[in-house]
C-alpha cells in the first residue's frame, strides 16, 4: 500500500473533495471488504456460536496487536474502545478525586476533555486550571506555560495533543516530562493525531493516550483505543463497576479478568473491530513517518497559500513544531457556516465550520493531494471577493 494507492481506494475522492477527515475520514475499499467479510462470517457460523466465539475473541486480539504496533506499546497495554472520548472518560472518571485535587488541561480543548473536567469540578470539588494558550502559541511558550501551571495538588495533566479548533501542536514530551518531574501522570486526547502523526507512546513518555478510530485512521465509527502505561492501570477504578464485582464475574475457566477486562461496559461490533484492525494496518504499512510528512507537506502548502489571498487568514499556528496536517482559515465578512455551504454547494469541498476561534477547519488526510489544496485556495480566492450568501436552515 502507498499514499497513491489508498487514494484509489477510497470511493470519495473520485466525487468530491474531501477535506474533513478530522470530523470521521472515508474508509478505503479493504476497509468495507474486511467488514461485510466478517459481516457474512458471522452470519454463516452464528456470531454466538462456539466458532463465531472464537473467531471474533481472535479479531480483539489482532486489533491489540496492531494498536500496539502503531503506538510502540505492548497489546496489553492496548484497551479497544469506541472512540477517543470513551478512553479519556475512563482514565479521567476513574481516578479518585477528593476536594482540592486540580486538573491541569488546556482553555481551547474540545467538550470531550473540558466537559469531565467541569463535571470532576462540580461532582468532586477538584478544580480544573485552564491554562491560556493562544491558537498560534509557539512550543516554547506552551511548555513553560503548562510546567508553571503544574504543582503539588495535581492529580494529572489532560490534554490534546492537536487541539481540534485550529490545529495548534502541543509539545507533549516536554509536558510529560515536566509532569513526570512532579509526580503527576499524563493523559493525551489523541483524536487528531492518531493516523495523521508517528505516535510513539515510550518516546513521549505518556501514561495514557487515546485514539479515534473513525478519524485520520480512516477505519470505522464506533472505535478506537486507548493506551494505558502497565504501571498505570492500578491508579484507575472501574467508572462502572468495581474491581470486586469484575473479579466475581469472571469466567473461571478463563482465569482472573485482566486489569482491563475490568472496564469494559459495552460489546463491540467484531465486524467494526476487523475494519479498524485492517485501516490501522493499512497506515503501518505506508509507514507513519510518510503519512506526517505527507500530510504536513500538504498543510505547510495550505498555509503558505492561505497567506496570498487577501481577505483570508489563519486562525491557528505558523512556527513549524505547532503545526500540521489540520489548519482552521477565516473569511473577512463571511461565517464560517457560509464558507462551509458554498464550498460544498458551488466546489463538492468539504471542511467543516469550528469555533473559538471562529474558521472553517480543514484536514489534510493521507490520501489528499497538493491538487485538492489548489482547488481550495482558488475556491477561497474567489469567495474572499464576493458577499455571503443566506445561509440554508440545514447549514445553521
Amino acid at each position: 500500500m502507498s499514499l497513491a494507492t489508498l487514494r484509489d481506494s477510497i470511493r470519495a475522492t473520485r466525487e468530491v473533495i474531501y477535506m474533513n477527515t478530522g470530523f470521521t475520514g472515508p474508509s478505503p475499499q479493504p476497509v468495507l471488504d474486511r467488514i461485510n467479510e466478517v459481516l457474512v462470517r458471522e452470519a454463516s457460523v452464528g456470531p454466538a456460536s462456539p466458532d463465531g466465539l472464537a473467531f471474533t475473541r481472535g479479531l480483539s486480539g489482532e486489533a491489540q496487536e496492531m494498536v500496539a504496533g502503531l503506538l510502540n506499546a505492548t497489546p496489553d497495554e492496548i484497551f479497544l474502545t469506541h472512540g477517543t472520548t470513551e478512553g479519556v472518560h475512563m482514565v479521567l472518571y476513574g481516578m479518585q478525586w477528593q476536594p482540592g485535587d486540580e486538573m491541569v488541561t488546556c482553555s481551547l480543548e474540545h467538550p470531550a476533555l473540558a466537559t469531565p473536567a467541569s463535571v470532576i469540578e462540580e461532582r468532586y470539588g477538584a478544580v480544573s486550571r485552564r491554562v491560556e494558550v493562544s491558537p498560534d502559541a509557539s512550543a516554547g511558550e506552551m511548555a513553560e506555560a503548562f510546567a508553571s501551571a503544574i504543582n503539588e495538588k495535581t492529580k494529572i495533566v489532560a490534554l490534546s495533543h492537536v487541539q481540534y479548533s485550529c490545529g495548534l501542536k502541543l509539545p507533549i514530551k516536554q509536558i510529560a516530562d515536566a509532569a513526570h518531574r512532579q509526580g503527576v501522570p499524563i493523559i493525551v486526547d489523541g483524536a487528531q493525531t492518531g493516523g495523521q502523526l508517528n505516535i510513539d507512546v515510550r518516546a513521549l513518555g505518556v501514561d495514557y493516550y487515546s485514539i479515534s478510530g473513525q478519524k485520520w485512521v480512516l477505519g470505522p465509527n464506533g472505535t478506537g483505543a486507548l493506551f494505558v502505561n502497565g504501571e498505570n492501570w492500578k491508579d484507575l477504578s472501574p467508572p462502572w463497576t468495581t474491581h470486586a464485582i469484575a473479579d466475581a464475574r469472571a469466567n473461571p475457566e478463563l482465569g482472573p479478568p485482566k486489569p482491563a477486562q475490568r472496564f469494559r461496559i459495552a460489546s463491540q461490533s467484531p465486524a467494526l473491530v476487523a475494519g479498524f484492525t485492517t485501516a490501522v494496518g493499512l497506515l503501518r504499512e505506508i509507514g507513519m513517518d510518510n503519512v506526517e510528512a505527507h500530510c504536513k507537506s500538504l498543510g505547510d502548502r495550505l498555509r503558505a497559500g492561505i497567506a496570498t489571498i487577501p481577505g483570508c487568514s489563519l486562525t491557528g499556528p505558523t512556527s513549524f513544531d505547532s503545526t500540521c496536517g489540520l489548519a482552521s482559515v477565516a473569511t473577512e465578512g463571511w461565517s464560517p457556516a457560509q464558507v462551509v455551504q458554498v464550498l460544498w454547494d458551488r466546489y463538492k469541498i468539504a471542511v467543516r465550520a469550528v469555533t473559538d476561534p471562529a474558521a472553517i477547519r480543514i484536514s489534510c488526510a493521507p490520501f489528499n493531494v497538493e491538487s485538492d489544496v489548489d482547488a481550495l485556495l482558488d475556491a477561497l480566492r474567489t469567495i474572499s471577493k464576493e458577499r455571503p450568501p443566506e445561509l440554508k436552515p440545514e447549514a445553521h
